[in-house]
């Protein structure tokens, strides 16, 4: 094995002091170009004279190796030069990094809990020139949720100026009102879908974290079907059923006006969106008519779904977590959005 002179020992602790650095200062957001964040790997310092270098990596270890230290305790567990080094490389490979957190954690390190923020442990962990960001199906879709909850307002608020206008007044405004009535429409019944995958996205997510994290092996056929199987499973039978299998005990007291209240207001109007039909459901489902709630999702339809939703996934976090009861921040957020369109 070739052994390194001592002028290529010194090279490499600083390059490898650099490209940890340019790591850093990406997830926090400093670097504007991938031409900033390359440097670190481009400047020639095998060809320094002997006296730059040894001031160069005098200076890499009173100051900045101490910076990278800090950084890597503050996010991370374990974290090092080394690492951040090694992760150099996967970010400049793509010119940005997107990888699921336990596959990031096993090859790197684990991030601390108080960075994730409550985040699920299924998010995926993306390092851009925007800087370390978490990407996880709940948050998208709540995201999702809240605009489409502030565009269906903000039509009703454009509604209003309307309001005291006579018939034939309306009627020369007859384009504007339509295109305000199609606005509020299509928002409601975003938001009302929203509701729904943004609920299957959190029961799903849950019981992908219990089986990562537990034997469920002990567990009976039925149950492990349940939480393995979340395609062929039920809405309803998630949020009566997952509750009791995370935790061991029951959630629900029967009858639940929230529970219920939630899966009589989005199932027939979610069914009537994605499966519309002159047909009438059949009795066993409550033999509703399809048609008749298409067209009667309006925006009070969906903040009250909206509104329900944030309640039961409140009610469902503190019950399966009771360890760690706040609620994570995607949802507390949506509560608060729902608050200020309340006002």
């Amino acid at each position: 094995m070739h052994q390194l002179s001592g002028r290529q020992r010194e090279a490499k602790l600083i390059r490898r002091a650099y490209r940890a650095a340019a790591v850093g200062q990406l997830m926090l957001g400093e670097l504007n170009t991938w031409h900033e964040f390359l440097e670190a790997d481009v400047i020639d310092l095998e060809s320094l004279p002997r006296r730059l270098l040894k001031a160069e990596l005098s200076r890499v270890r009173e100051r900045l190796s101490q910076e990278i230290r800090n950084f890597c305790s503050k996010n991370f567990r374990g974290m090092d030069e080394r690492k951040l080094s090694l992760l150099y490389e996967d970010i400049k490979a793509y010119r940005g990094f997107e990888l699921p957190l336990p596959e990031f954690e096993e090859k790197f390190a684990p991030v601390r809990r108080e960075i994730l923020k409550g985040n699920p442990a299924h998010l995926t962990v993306c390092i851009s020139l925007w800087g370390l960001q978490f990407r996880f199906p709940e948050d998208e879709l709540v995201k999702d949720l809240a605009l489409a909850l502030h565009l269906a307002s903000e039509a009703q608020d454009e509604m209003m100026q309307y309001s005291r206008k006579t018939h034939s007044e309306l009627k020369a405004s007859k384009a504007e009102i339509a295109s305000l009535g199609r606005k509020t429409a299509f928002a409601a019944r975003s938001a009302v879908l929203c509701c729904f995958n943004l609920m299957e996205a959190y029961l799903n997510g849950l019981a992908w974290d219990y089986v990562q994290t537990h034997d469920i092996s002990r567990l009976s056929n039925r149950k492990r079907k349940l939480l393995e199987d979340t395609i062929s499973v039920s809405i309803r039978d998630k949020l009566e059923k997952y509750p009791r299998i995370l935790a061991g005990e029951e959630l629900w007291q029967e009858p639940d006006q929230e529970l219920e209240g939630f899966i009589d207001t989005l199932k027939p109007f979610r069914d009537s969106l994605v499966h519309p039909s002159p047909f009438s459901a059949p009795d066993k489902f409550g033999g509703y008519d399809k048609l008749r709630l298409f067209y009667r999702i309006d925006y009070d339809t969906a903040l009250l779904t909206a509104d329900l939703l944030v309640k039961l996934v409140q009610r469902i976090h503190v019950h399966v977590y009771c360890d760690t009861p706040a609620a994570p921040e995607w949802i507390t957020e949506l509560e608060s959005e729902i608050k200020e369109l309340t006002k």
